[in-house]
């Protein structure tokens, strides 16, 4: 005769977690409902899984409710776990009070919050808008000896800046980023650029692109190399395409063609068509005044060329090239 085999918590708890999965809170509450009727107890594990799924649905109440539940009715204690679960579940309905409401909960239990716990609250201020608090929190965390603050700590604090702009507080945070040992990586100079486009400040973008393309120069082989040196930039879609955004609309068009070849060295197709609109609506007219002065139209000299090998970039006509471009050919303009 085979011996029946009773499922246990984890057999229960692995059901839970595929309903969750798939969405299906309402079957995973019933899996949580009949292991309290067999007499199988759900462990925290159990409870925090469920609780991810309603964050993850944006049901913050339900997930509130369960709190209370596991609280309550099960006896379990919610962990630092239990708490970042739901302070993300916040940040994912834009409620940043609420975040902080609860991290201020976790704390007064004294449940000392992880890395995770600053980073998160951190980022429910820096994307509704409060940089300051963002900065106050992770100056907590700074003086916090159980926590180390890592890049991914300090990037959420720039990206709080350069969603309002503030290009100048951006840039001090990465000063101090780089005095405390942490080099900026592509998440980083991503934010920055961003916080330039919007701020309308393309001789930034100038300075950054030289940054990033001195980054992206790996040493030749046999040069020596200093701890301190930053890492080999790896540069992605978005910066790469931000930048030469606002250098297309701000008529640098040297430096457009350096940052649209470089993301063709990496494998990254430019969108030319974008570009062409860009150039269409805000330069087709550039160069074209019959009363400008001479001596004027000699300083311009140097940014026709570039403008022109632009144009030819894109498939334009132009007045200089007949089958190709190389930056080369502009560097003695200089």
């Amino acid at each position: 005769m085979i011996a029946r085999v009773q499922p246990d918590h984890v057999t229960y708890t692995t059901v839970v977690s595929a309903f969750v999965k798939a969405g299906s809170m309402d079957r995973a509450r019933r899996v949580l409902a009949e292991m309290t009727r067999v007499g199988v107890p759900a462990n925290r594990i159990t409870y925090n899984i469920l609780l991810k799924g309603y964050c993850q649905q944006l049901q913050i109440d339900q997930a509130k409710e369960l709190v209370r539940e596991m609280t309550e009715d099960a006896g379990i204690e919610p962990d630092v776990v239990s708490y970042n679960i739901l302070i993300d579940g916040c940040i994912q309905v834009d409620d940043s009070a609420g975040a902080l409401a609860i991290f201020n909960e976790m704390r007064a239990k004294g449940i000392a919050p992880t890395k995770i716990s600053y980073t998160t609250l951190m980022k429910a201020f820096a994307l509704s808008g409060q940089p300051k608090l963002a900065n106050k929190v992770f100056d907590e965390m700074l003086n916090d000896p159980r926590v180390k603050a890592d890049l991914v700590a300090w990037n959420m604090l720039v990206e709080g800046y350069c969603r309002l702009g503030l290009v100048e507080e951006s840039k001090k945070i990465i000063q101090r980023m780089k005095e405390h040992g942490f080099h900026p990586d592509v998440a980083t100079y991503g934010s920055l650029a961003n916080g330039i486009a919007l701020a309308r400040k393309p001789g930034e973008a100038l300075l950054l692109w030289n940054e990033v393309k001195d980054r992206c120069t790996a040493k030749k082989e046999g040069e020596k190399s200093d701890d301190s040196d930053p890492p080999t930039l790896k540069p992605d879609e978005g910066l790469l395409d931000t930048l030469a955004d606002i250098c297309v609309r701000a008529a640098f068009f040297k430096k457009a063609l350096e940052i649209v070849a470089c993301m063709e060295e990496n494998g990254i197709p430019p969108n030319k068509t974008k570009f062409t609109k860009i150039y269409v609506e805000m330069h087709s007219r550039m160069f074209t005044s019959k009363h400008a002065s001479q001596a004027r139209q000699d300083r311009r000299s140097e940014r026709k060329r570039a403008a022109e090998a632009f144009k030819f970039w894109l498939g334009l006509p132009n007045s200089y090239y007949g089958s190709e471009w190389r930056l080369g050919s502009l560097d003695g303009d200089n």
